[in-house]
Parts: structure tokens; C-alpha cells; sequence
């Protein structure tokens, strides 16, 4: 039977994400073992936490290898929050950490955009995609959505055509989400964005017969 792989790297918060799979009719299953990620229809990486934290469990366990692997065999990966963050070369959180380097790019602290805006960004904000129709994860939503962010600092990427969304803060463009092939990434939490969240996780796995 297929399943959905949602990697447990110890720090994450997987009820939500795991909740949103289930009522979407998808079986998934929670792990850290290469086996059971590496067979599965499609793998959701989520975070909660630090950088130096999320990148150290990864590679204690060997996970590192195993997405960078699940991912050449151009199978769907969605990436949420600080797993998104870690798809990058590096970032500056506490300190210096090398990420995962399947996107070039560094996460830096929001407060480095000299906003007047509260840090970290937590709440509803309005969403800005690109409407094109091989951005995937927001067809069928509506203009601008609310969408739920709770984060400290932002992903600056070398490749701006990856965006596929961004949000205003304090004036400021950041970017929100991106697609790149089979991987999709997000700062926000869909899992806990309502109705439109639970579409975009919809839409993300409505790839896996496609890939």
C-alpha cells in the first residue's frame, strides 16, 4: 500500500501535518528509517525549532543523505518552516550552520531587514503567489489567501525564478515559498492555515501521480 512519509527528525511538531494527510484520505506514516522514507509515494519534511538543532538531528541520523537521495529520484518532497529552511546552503542562525545545499541560498534573521515590524513574524498574513499553472501548490485558491507564519528569519535565494510566493513585511518582499522540480517548500504552516491550507497540502500531494 502507498504512504506518505513524514520524517521525524525529533523536534518537530507532526500532529498537525499528520492530522491534514489523514483527513485528505492519505496514509502516512511517521519515520526516521531510510527503508520506510525511501518507499514511500511521497515525503513531507517539517520543523519546528533551530537551524543548528533540525541540521544536527538530520545528520546524526543519517536523514541528510536520505532526502538529498529521495529527491534525485524526483519524487514530491514538501519541506515546511525550518524544514524549508534547510534545503539551503547555510544559515546564520546562533551561528554559521551548513544546511542541506540542494538550494542555493542562506537564511537570515527578518530583523537584518530593518522593518518596523514586529520579529518573529507570527500570525495570518496575506499570501502573493504567482498565478501560473505550473505553480502547483496554490491553483484553486483564492487572490491573496490568509495564511498562517511563525518565524525569525527568511530564506534569501540565489535563483529568484524558485519563488512562487511572497509576503509583505514592513514593506519588504520575502519570500514565501518556492518549486524546484519535485520539491516544494514553504516558511509558512499550511497545517494550520485552514481551509486554504489544507488545499495547498492537497495540491502537493495531487503531484505524486504526476511524478
Amino acid at each position: 500500500m502507498s504512504y506518505i512519509a513524514i520524517i521525524d527528525i525529533g523536534i518537530n511538531n507532526l500532529k498537525s501535518i499528520l492530522g491534514a494527510v489523514n483527513y485528505l484520505g492519505f496514509r502516512a506514516i511517521i519515520s526516521d528509517k531510510q527503508n520506510i522514507i525511501m518507499k514511500s509515494s511521497a515525503l513531507i519534511i517539517p520543523g519546528v525549532g533551530s537551524f543548528p538543532a533540525g541540521m544536527k538531528k538530520l545528520k546524526t541520523k543519517g536523514l541528510d543523505k536520505v532526502i538529498k537521495k529521495y529527491h534525485k529520484m524526483q519524487k514530491p518532497i514538501l519541506a515546511i518552516c525550518l524544514g524549508f529552511q534547510m534545503l539551503f546552503t547555510s544559515s546564520e542562525e546562533f551561528k554559521n550552520t551548513k544546511g542541506l545545499n540542494i538550494l542555493t541560498g542562506k537564511i537570515k534573521s527578518l530583523k537584518k531587514l530593518k522593518t518596523n515590524n514586529t520579529v518573529p513574524n507570527l500570525g495570518w498574513k496575506k499570501l502573493e503567489y504567482i498565478k501560473k499553472k505550473s505553480n502547483y501548490l496554490f491553483i484553486g485558491l483564492k487572490h491573496k489567501p490568509s495564511i498562517y507564519f511563525i518565524h525569525s528569519y527568511f530564506a534569501e535565494i540565489k535563483n529568484k525564478k524558485l519563488v512562487t510566493s511572497t509576503i509583505n513585511f514592513g514593506g519588504k518582499k520575502v519570500t514565501s515559498s518556492i518549486q524546484y522540480k519535485n520539491l516544494f517548500g514553504v516558511q509558512f504552516h499550511p497545517e494550520k492555515s485552514s481551509k486554504d491550507g489544507i488545499k495547498i497540502v492537497k495540491n502537493f500531494l495531487g503531484r505524486i501521480k504526476k511524478w
